[in-house]
């Protein structure tokens, strides 16, 4: 086990390439938001969000928790290929049994005239298909990310084209959710071929099957937990108000949460890394790992939660179009639970899962649903779609408190509060400085997009700036190796001169 620890692809490269692919997704819909806004309206994009998340509750019940239960147990195989092999096929056993049961109930309700409509909803039974296929958790538990992050990056661009290419009126929306859901279809198919590469061929057993069935189940409650403050939200708003404010909501949320893309990546990462480590008996290197990465998540989510702040109310507008304008404040709103959203992801998926911590993780998102959807049967009739995203904000800070309660005797988290704190202030003061330059550049440009480059460049030098200059005067343990790698790799690109040349 410690030589293929040794051998395994390292936590950066592993983080590169699932930021590559995190970053296209926040840099597709950048491309594709203004035009869907604007082509298809607040009503159409609210029917996409209600539709998708009815679509999505079938896709998790398809594959359970295999997300996280499948990464950690092929994790734990190691290196030994016999092993990972009747794990694996003993588990998707189990998940295709379970998928195509789902799969026939999602048909009958697509033909039974659903709110949104029969034909997007049959579009989306692409989504549902790519369930039953899905193994790029057998990649992710053997440190493989390379591969399906490349395949993932592929379809996403093609669906992207598809977009510009054949959504040109309203009438275009099942247009739409093809796209999305053939690229999910096909991040699936292509992932088969190198299936031989990690397993042998075995048939799956029925003991296996039921031996995997019962803590998939177990790590299945809270991903329909977490999906009540996700999704959930949206079908709830959809019932009690209208389909513009699901579309409200839909942008605003989706804006807001693209940076944490960044986090999520980390945590995709980390799960693997982190049970292989817990299961060599590396416990010093796991919890030093686990400081490096709440340091580093929380620095860029303080940068990304304050910048959201900053420029909301000059993005919605120009980015969407006047239609969305109201959405500044929605963005504000979800702004707030990056850093929060970015402490679970370590305190939970990075650390309670890798310890085989599954019921306090699950009742910590269980407390959150529980929370949410208390918040937004309250709020939602009063406040449409702000109590919605006031419910979210609610429900994470509930699991965050939580999760708090259960590591506080294990972790040192007064240390890593300490540690996250300059970054918080240096994040504010940089909120105000945006805000300075946003009442300046009015005067000259107006509301322009002039005006939101300026600020989204001059916020960024200016967080960077600050933390930079905190870690260079602190001396920072935590971005030391970050400013060496950086060094090196600067030096083998540009060497000195020697003297006298």
């Amino acid at each position: 086990m410690e030589g293929q620890l040794q051998r395994a692809p390292s936590i950066k490269r592993n983080y590169l390439y699932q930021s590559a692919y995190q970053l296209l997704l926040i840099l597709v819909p950048l491309v594709t938001t203004p035009y869907l806004s604007r082509v298809l309206g607040a009503e159409q994009v609210g029917v996409y969000s209600y539709t998708y998340s009815v679509t999505n509750y079938f896709v998790m019940f398809a594959t359970l928790g295999m997300s996280t239960y499948g990464v950690r147990e092929i994790a734990a195989c190691g290196s030994d290929r016999g092993a990972r092999t009747k794990a694996f096929w003993d588990m998707y056993g189990s998940q295709l049994a379970v998928g195509v049961i789902v799969a026939v109930a999602y048909g009958l309700y697509a033909l039974t005239n659903p709110r949104g409509g029969a034909i997007v909803t049959l579009v989306w039974g692409m989504w549902v298909l790519s369930a039953l296929l899905d193994i790029s958790w057998l990649f992710f538990g053997v440190q493989e990310f390379r591969m399906p992050t490349m395949r993932s990056m592929v379809t996403k661009l093609l669906s992207m084209v598809v977009i510009f290419a054949f959504v040109k009126s309203r009438d275009d929306l099942w247009v739409y959710c093809a796209a999305i859901a053939g690229s999910f279809l096909a991040n699936q198919v292509l992932l088969w071929p190198f299936l031989c590469r990690y397993v042998g061929v075995r048939r799956p057993t029925l003991s296996g099957m039921r031996y995997h069935l019962g803590p998939n189940l177990r790590l299945f409650i809270p991903v329909i937990a977490i999906s009540f403050y996700v999704t959930l939200d949206k079908i709830i708003l959809g019932v009690m108000t209208d389909m513009e404010q699901v579309g409200y909501l839909e942008y605003s949320e989706k804006l807001s949460r693209m940076p944490m893309a960044l986090v999520t990546a980390m945590g995709t990462v980390m799960l693997p890394r982190m049970t292989a480590e817990l299961s060599a008996g590396r416990r010093r290197e796991a919890r030093s790992l686990l400081e490096s990465s709440i340091w580093a998540m929380l620095a860029m989510a303080f940068a990304m939660s304050f910048g959201i702040m900053g420029i909301a109310h000059e993005f919605a507008p120009i980015f969407l179009g006047g239609e969305f304008a109201n959405c500044d404040i929605l963005m504000c709103i979800f702004a707030l639970i990056i850093p929060v959203v970015s402490t679970t992801n370590v305190l939970g998926r990075q650390y309670l899962l890798p310890t085989n911590r599954d019921n306090m993780f699950t009742i910590s998102v269980c407390i959150g649903a529980v929370v949410n959807v208390c918040v937004n049967l309250v709020l939602v009739p009063m406040l449409a779609a702000t109590g919605a995203a006031i419910a979210t904000v609610c429900a994470e800070t509930s699991v965050l408190l939580v999760q708090i309660g259960v590591t506080r005797k294990e972790l040192p988290l007064a240390l890593y509060v300490k540690n996250a704190v300059p970054y918080a202030v240096i994040g504010a003061i940089t909120t105000a400085i945006i805000r300075l330059v946003a009442g300046l550049s009015y005067g000259m440009w107006g509301l322009s997009v002039k005006q939101l480059v300026l600020e989204v460049l001059v916020g960024a030098v200016a967080y960077v700036a600050m933390a930079a200059a905190w870690c260079l005067v602190t001396k920072d343990p935590h971005a030391m190796p970050f400013a060496r790698g950086i060094a090196e790799r600067l030096g083998r690109k540009f060497p000195s001169r020697p003297k006298g040349t």
